[in-house]
């Protein structure tokens, strides 16, 4: 981490994403290196999740579009959208169901 005197042009900061975090925190300008999260850092009930997760995932592409406008539907008026809705139904599910 390093103080500089002020944040470079956009396009800059843009070039060097994923490699260079530029932020200002206090109203100081600051850059560093990009933040890395091993997979060694996430507890263990969040990697149990995964599969899951990605179980969900497949399942949307193949689910028929009625079927995925419904969950839009149900969506709608939320934060959450239709994809997310069904991940977090499927998730819960898995959860309590012994299969």
């Amino acid at each position: 981490m390093a103080k500089i005197g002020a944040l470079p042009a956009q396009d800059i900061i843009a070039g060097f994403f994923g490699v260079i975090d530029y932020y200002v925190r206090d109203g100081v300008a600051i850059v560093r290196s990009w933040p890395r999260r091993g997979p060694d850092t996430f507890p263990p009930s969040q990697r149990a999740q995964w599969p899951v997760f990605a179980e969900a995932s497949q399942l949307w592409n193949t689910l028929d579009p009625s079927v995925q406008a419904a969950y839009n539907t149900m969506a709608s008026g939320s934060t959450m959208s239709g994809r997310d809705m069904m991940t977090k139904m499927y998730i819960n599910a898995k959860s309590i169901l012994p299969y």
